[in-house]
């Protein structure tokens, strides 16, 4: 039932090779986050599109600029990405970063508190 959701959210995932793209992004996410098998699943099942991303040119830049943009523990960025998974789809100079600096600055928030709210 869980892989019937998935392609039917995702169909172009049949042409991913499962050795070369699907597995080798799942476990540099779930290692590079700390993830357990479920977290993990539970991020396929609602982002499915995170199987067609590559992890160096894709996922890793975007937690990287988000960790070091807010000053994140690394329990952080992984509660954020558990949250917001959909955030490492963005670009982070294009869309991520833009709208942190607009909440930032339309509630006057400080970092600690824009940490807090994400």
């Amino acid at each position: 039932e869980e892989l019937r959701k998935i392609l039917l959210r995702l169909p172009t995932i049949i042409s991913c090779n499962f050795d070369d793209n699907i597995k080798p992004t799942l476990d540099s996410v779930r290692n590079y986050l700390d993830l357990t098998d479920d977290e993990l699943r539970k991020i396929v099942l609602r982002l499915p599109a995170i199987i067609s991303l590559n992890f160096d040119n894709n996922i890793k830049p975007t937690l990287d600029a988000v960790h070091e943009y807010l000053n994140l523990s690394d329990d952080e960025l992984r509660k954020i990405f558990l949250r917001l998974p959909s955030i490492v789809g963005r670009n982070f100079d294009d869309n991520i970063k833009p709208t942190l600096d607009a909440v930032r600055d339309y509630l006057m928030l400080s970092d600690e508190e824009l940490r807090k709210i994400l």
